[in-house]
């Protein structure tokens, strides 16, 4: 067991038993709804991902918010009382207030602690993009790199990592603020199916509007076959929103054209999934050197 740990929070939407193979642990963020808060922990939603995108496209109301200085803090604790340090990589500050409460809490244990570091990195990703870069970081640290390489090459890979996405409605983006309502127009319109993707800050933009679900999967297969950096990319990323057919689909024509047949699938959580909403697809990947 190394001397330090690695923890992220529940947006990366890891699944459960990747998270333990590679000792990652997870901060729940929440979630809302009906008069009840649930945490979206790994893999085990307190509420079923079917019954949580049935809700969503009944109309039903859902809030998330970020976990309390208190739940880092425990966390963090956990392993700074048994002598470890530890390196929070966290969900974007550009999407979410996680990293900012994060950082809060390590300032408050590095006075506790003041023989241990506590390092916080905004990765800048979500969902499986955090989880790429997580996975990097992981196997890193497998190999023996101490605490502060394992940091920098976080902080130097985040650019880096690539979040492709189509989804079905873009009013659940704008309700949350994560678009304008010019951009969610485009949601509107018969059979258009648009393209975002993440600027270099985090945020997100459109970049095609795609005529139909096969031209916008089509789409991110292509923007990843050309800006994809191949000796490095022996393990691509997809997430989905209660529409596994098209996962399937997307993941067989990456191999098809990109020979990248190690691909990862899982659900987008109820943490990500209020704001993108159901039948949401997206691709993540380490794109080339800028």
């Amino acid at each position: 067991m190394s001397n330090y740990a690695i923890i992220t929070d529940s947006a990366c939407d890891m699944p459960k038993a990747a998270a333990e193979k590679m000792h990652i642990t997870a901060v729940p963020l929440k979630v809302m709804t009906g008069g009840h808060t649930f945490d979206t922990t790994l893999s085990s939603l307190d509420i079923g991902s079917e019954s949580f995108y049935d809700l969503l496209r009944r109309g039903v109301a859902v809030k998330t918010a970020s976990p309390s200085i208190d739940d880092y803090i425990r966390y963090f604790k956990t392993h700074l009382e048994q002598g470890r340090d530890v390196l929070y990589i966290g969900f974007s500050s550009a999407l979410s207030g996680t990293y900012n409460v994060s950082r809060i809490a390590a300032e408050e244990l590095r006075e506790q602690y003041p023989e241990r570091k506590i390092y916080c990195v905004d990765s800048l990703c979500g969902s499986m993009g955090l989880s790429l870069l997580l996975y990097h970081c992981a196997a890193l640290r497998k190999n023996g790199a101490p605490i502060e390489e394992v940091r920098d090459l976080a902080e130097s890979l985040k650019g880096r990592v690539r979040h492709w996405f189509t989804p079905s409605d873009l009013n659940f983006l704008k309700r949350g603020g994560r678009i304008s309502a010019a951009a969610a127009a485009v949601g509107s319109v018969m059979n258009i199916k648009p393209v975002l993707t993440t600027d270099e800050s985090g945020k997100l933009k459109l970049v095609y509007k795609a005529r139909g679900r096969r031209l916008a999967i089509a789409k991110l297969v292509q923007q990843m076959a050309e800006n994809y950096s191949p000796e490095e990319n022996d393990t691509v990323f997809i997430a989905h929103a209660d529409c596994g057919e098209d996962a399937d689909l997307l993941a067989r024509s990456i191999t098809k054209t990109c020979g990248i047949s190690n691909i990862m699938i899982t659900e987008i959580g109820p943490a990500l999934g209020a704001h993108c909403g159901p039948d949401t697809l997206a691709l993540f990947y380490l794109g080339k050197e800028k």
